[in-house]
């Protein structure tokens, strides 16, 4: 498999991730065993929908032609990267305990885990010009 078909294969996952992060926030649900329904609130979890939603139709828009797309994938990479540092700073700063939520540390832990390789992945197959 060549690289761009990587690439789009690696966008189209990217969109069902946020696709099913989106309908686990819509309706209270949880892809985590360690979820805490005291943090759910239909307002802020519908937002978090919505924007999962529209990032899912991003990625699935780069996917159709990543070279014609760069732009559009640069950004989705930085904003990866700033996503990267700000659960970082989540880490540093929230006292998730605090809250009544310790597992949502874990949780925290456990998305920028796997943000970090699907970021790396889309500066590695990104198409050079």
């Amino acid at each position: 498999m060549d690289k761009i078909k990587t690439l789009k294969l690696l966008l189209i996952l990217g969109a069902l991730y946020y696709l099913v992060g989106a309908m686990a926030h819509l309706f209270g649900l949880t892809l985590f065993p360690f979820y805490d329904g005291a943090l759910y609130h239909p307002y802020h979890d519908s937002i978090i929908a919505v924007s999962a939603i529209v990032i899912s139709l991003l990625l699935l828009s780069i996917a159709k032609d990543p070279v014609k797309n760069i732009d559009s994938l640069n950004v989705i990479i930085i904003g990866g990267i700033i996503a990267i540092i700000f659960m970082i700073g989540f880490l540093l700063k929230i006292d998730f305990a605090q809250l009544g939520a310790p597992g949502k540390k874990i949780q925290t832990v456990v998305e920028m885990i796997m943000l970090i390789p699907y970021v790396g992945l889309l500066v590695y197959l990104r198409p050079k010009k």
